[in-house]
Protein backbone atom coordinates (compact mmCIF):
# COMPACT_ATOMS: atom_id res chain seq x y z
CA UNK A 1 0.00 0.00 0.00
CA UNK A 2 1.31 3.43 -0.91
CA UNK A 3 1.37 6.06 1.80
CA UNK A 4 0.57 9.47 0.33
CA UNK A 5 -0.92 11.72 2.99
CA UNK A 6 -2.83 14.80 1.90
CA UNK A 7 -1.87 16.72 5.03
CA UNK A 8 1.61 18.27 5.22
CA UNK A 9 4.39 16.71 7.29
CA UNK A 10 4.20 18.17 10.85
CA UNK A 11 7.77 19.52 10.84
CA UNK A 12 6.93 22.71 12.76
CA UNK A 13 5.08 20.76 15.45
CA UNK A 14 7.88 18.19 15.79
CA UNK A 15 10.55 20.89 16.07
CA UNK A 16 8.52 22.59 18.81
CA UNK A 17 8.19 19.27 20.63
CA UNK A 18 11.92 18.52 20.28
CA UNK A 19 12.88 21.83 21.88
CA UNK A 20 10.98 20.78 25.01
CA UNK A 21 11.79 17.05 25.07
CA UNK A 22 15.46 16.14 25.01
CA UNK A 23 14.69 12.51 25.82
CA UNK A 24 11.52 10.49 25.55
CA UNK A 25 10.04 7.11 26.32
CA UNK A 26 7.08 5.14 25.05
CA UNK A 27 4.59 7.20 27.07
CA UNK A 28 5.87 10.51 25.66
CA UNK A 29 5.81 9.01 22.15
CA UNK A 30 2.17 7.94 22.58
CA UNK A 31 1.25 11.39 23.94
CA UNK A 32 2.96 13.07 20.98
CA UNK A 33 1.04 10.85 18.55
CA UNK A 34 -2.20 11.66 20.34
CA UNK A 35 -1.43 15.40 20.24
CA UNK A 36 -0.65 15.23 16.51
CA UNK A 37 -3.88 13.34 15.88
CA UNK A 38 -5.80 16.06 17.75
CA UNK A 39 -4.14 18.62 15.45
CA UNK A 40 -5.53 16.79 12.36
CA UNK A 41 -2.39 14.83 11.46
CA UNK A 42 -4.39 11.60 11.63
CA UNK A 43 -2.99 10.26 8.37
CA UNK A 44 0.55 10.51 9.77
CA UNK A 45 -0.20 8.76 13.07
CA UNK A 46 -2.63 6.09 11.85
CA UNK A 47 -0.24 4.41 9.38
CA UNK A 48 2.94 2.56 10.35
CA UNK A 49 4.80 4.28 7.50
CA UNK A 50 3.76 7.69 8.80
CA UNK A 51 4.77 6.86 12.37
CA UNK A 52 8.11 5.58 11.08
CA UNK A 53 8.68 8.88 9.26
CA UNK A 54 7.81 10.86 12.39
CA UNK A 55 10.16 8.75 14.53
CA UNK A 56 12.95 9.00 11.99
CA UNK A 57 12.60 12.78 11.93
CA UNK A 58 12.74 12.95 15.73
CA UNK A 59 15.82 10.74 15.93
CA UNK A 60 17.59 12.60 13.14
CA UNK A 61 16.90 16.01 14.69
CA UNK A 62 17.37 15.12 18.34
CA UNK A 63 19.31 17.78 20.22
CA UNK A 64 22.27 16.29 22.00
CA UNK A 65 23.73 18.01 25.01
Amino acid sequence: MNFKPKKRFPKKELNYWLRRNFTWDHNKWRKLLNDLEQQSFTEWVSHATGRDALGLYLEANRLTA
